[in-house]
């Protein structure tokens, strides 16, 4: 297994190869290939942008702690005016699936949007939402929160359904993703434990993963569905192989003055990351 390693510096504090990665309120967008990069045209976010997926459609979703929601064509790299959600609390986290689903996870509130639209709010929650995941399909929609446990809505139609269904972790969850194909499930939690649940087999445990000394924040499924890595705090990347926990590759230093902010797979041998220190970097890995 071999690692090579193109390094893309910036002047900026915000980068993307392929997608964007979020650090400000400034977007960027990088061509994997050539290296050529500009700004998204018109204004954006007010505020440091937390998060952002695209879909099925090519629009890029993002989140910001100015309290709202934007659906930008990646395609156009300008953003809309009109393509703007504004939301009751600060959203931490958005995902998205088929059928012009959205989810976002807030302080304190979680919401399923449709077409660029809330559908669905649920308030007064008795735990602390982190992070959430719809599945590929638009089926359900896992929520993470601090307490260490995933709950598991049902979608149907636009609304949320709690049928009781939860995950149980050892710690509070960081991250989480569905492969792509939405045959599993990956989360990371602040206790240093990734974990991967079979979807089909009722969200049983597929494989626990053990190798970040300090508490894992990103993770992203390679194209594969084979294998998936995550970041952490100890300045580590690893890439995991999803039936296998013994065979990984460990990436140290990636970042050596800023622990790894964002993960992206251009192709199945494609990594890029990112960090605070206004970098991106881009690995091939070789398995």
């Amino acid at each position: 297994m071999h690692l090579r390693e193109e390094a893309l510096w910036l002047l900026t504090s915000d980068v993307s190869v392929s997608t964007v990665f979020p650090l400000t309120n400034a977007s960027h967008y990088w061509d994997a290939e050539t290296g050529e990069n500009d700004c998204f045209s018109g204004k954006g976010h007010s505020n440091q942008v937390s998060q952002m997926v695209t879909d099925d459609s090519s629009e890029l979703v993002t989140c910001s702690m100015d309290d709202t929601l934007r659906y930008t064509n990646i395609n156009k790299t300008e953003y809309s005016a009109s393509d703007v959600v504004k939301m009751d609390f600060q959203p931490k986290s958005v995902s998205v699936a088929v059928g012009g689903l959205s989810l976002a996870v807030c302080i304190g509130q979680v919401v399923l949007l449709k077409n660029k639209k809330k559908v669905f709010t649920m308030d007064n929650l008795d735990y602390e939402a982190e992070v959430g995941a719809l599945h590929p399909g638009g089926s359900t929609a896992a929520v993470g929160g601090a307490d260490g446990k995933v709950r598991l809505y049902s979608v149907q139609g636009n609304t949320l359904k709690d049928e009781g269904k939860t995950i149980e972790l050892t710690g509070a969850i960081t991250d989480m993703a569905y492969s792509n194909d939405g045959a599993y499930l990956a989360l990371i939690d602040d206790k240093k434990v990734t974990s991967v649940f079979t979807v089909a087999d009722d969200y049983s445990v597929k494989n626990n993963f053990y190798g970040h000394h300090a508490k894992p924040v990103t993770l992203a499924w390679s194209p594969d569905n084979e294998h998936f890595a995550t970041g952490g705090m100890d300045m580590m990347v690893f890439i995991w192989t999803v039936s296998d926990p013994d065979k990984r590759i460990k990436v140290p230093d990636t970042h050596r003055l800023h622990h790894v902010s964002g993960l992206a797979w251009v192709d199945e041998h494609t990594l890029v990351t990112t960090s605070h220190d206004a970098s991106i970097k881009q690995w091939t890995i070789k398995y």
